[in-house]
């Protein structure tokens, strides 16, 4: 006795609903979409919307993965194969994030350094907790991003803490603070792009030895023009970072994931790295929702930097959190 074979799916002898039939079709579909944004990265470097396409490198990753996991359930070999490649491909990319970093060699007697950067976000009304937060944690410096003059106001209140203070307060969300509890010198208010947006450049006179800080927010890269601008402040940035003998820290809303063709440009041309390497991907940006959040605050130092410790803090009323790090500087 032989059984006949199944019905196609979609004839009107096929058991399962419509869309048991179109889910293979689905996965198919998916993949190739998967696998295109994915790749799209790599031309980065030629219109900003495949760089767009970077910021979101972490979740490209998930869902190749949950792809893959769904092409084997359906058996669908070529869209497997894609996927995988996708995985692969993503997987390489946030390797620098997810692999262990080198074990801390803090040497006998050195002093670290603590940083903050902390975009407050203007329109945020409560000045009250970031000031708590910044009495509370005292860092040595701290980068403050989108100050007005309400904002400003509030820093002001911060002397007894950190008696070196540069604060640039605008209308825009472009204004920008620095507060130390280390003298400065050589303070410079410098506009890296055509933009006009101030950023901070001084030195820092810490115990363990004088640094160069930058503290910078760029525009965000909202379409072309705002991405050349973005590029053009990010290469300034670097530009200032490589100058000179001392040790150069950026810190700020960068606008910029670490998979972004301007945030590498950052690092390689101004002989930075990232103090989140090997500590996942600390995204900073949205607060407010649960997903898709990127990392765009950043604390960048020099290569021979030993951080200690990198850490994402609260919100305190804004739409970024706080980056916390502490470094042992060369």
């Amino acid at each position: 006795m032989s059984s006949a074979a199944p019905p196609p799916c979609g004839s009107r002898q096929a058991p399962g609903s419509p869309l048991a039939c179109r889910l293979p079709r689905i996965v198919d579909a998916a993949a190739i979409l998967v696998f295109c944004g994915s790749a799209a990265g790599l031309l980065s470097a030629w219109h900003w919307l495949f760089d767009l396409t970077t910021h979101f490198r972490q979740y490209w990753f998930y869902a190749a993965a949950g792809g893959l996991l769904a092409a084997l359930v359906f058996r669908r070999r070529p869209a497997a194969v894609i996927l995988l490649a996708a995985v692969v491909f993503n997987g390489l990319d946030l390797a620098g994030s997810w692999l262990p970093p080198p074990p801390n060699r803090d040497p006998a007697g050195s002093e670290s350094v603590f940083l903050i950067s902390m975009n407050v976000r203007r329109i945020n009304r409560d000045t009250a907790a970031a000031i708590s937060y910044l009495r509370a944690r005292q860092p040595d410096v701290a980068a403050v991003i989108e100050v007005d003059g309400r904002w400003a106001r509030s820093l002001e209140g911060l002397g007894d803490l950190f008696p070196h203070r540069v604060i640039v307060p605008r209308p825009d969300n472009f204004g920008i603070a620095v507060l130390s509890r280390c003298p400065l010198a050589d303070t410079r208010v410098v506009e890296f792009s055509a933009s006009g947006y101030p950023s901070i450049v001084a030195t820092v006179r810490h115990e363990s030895g004088d640094f160069r800080l930058i503290a910078t927010h760029p525009y965000p890269p909202f379409d072309a023009s705002a991405w050349a601008t973005l590029n053009e402040h990010l290469a300034g940035v670097a530009a200032e970072a490589a100058r000179g003998p001392l040790p150069s820290v950026v810190v700020g809303d960068l606008n910029a994931t670490p998979w972004s063709h301007p945030f590498r440009r950052l690092l390689e041309s101004g002989g930075l790295v990232d103090t989140a390497l090997g500590r996942g991907v600390q995204a900073t940006y949205h607060a407010g929702q649960p997903a898709p959040r990127i990392p765009i605050d950043h604390v960048l130092v020099p290569p021979a930097t030993q951080v200690l410790r990198r850490e994402v803090g609260p919100a305190n009323g804004s739409d970024h959190f706080t980056v916390e790090a502490e470094v042992v500087l060369p």
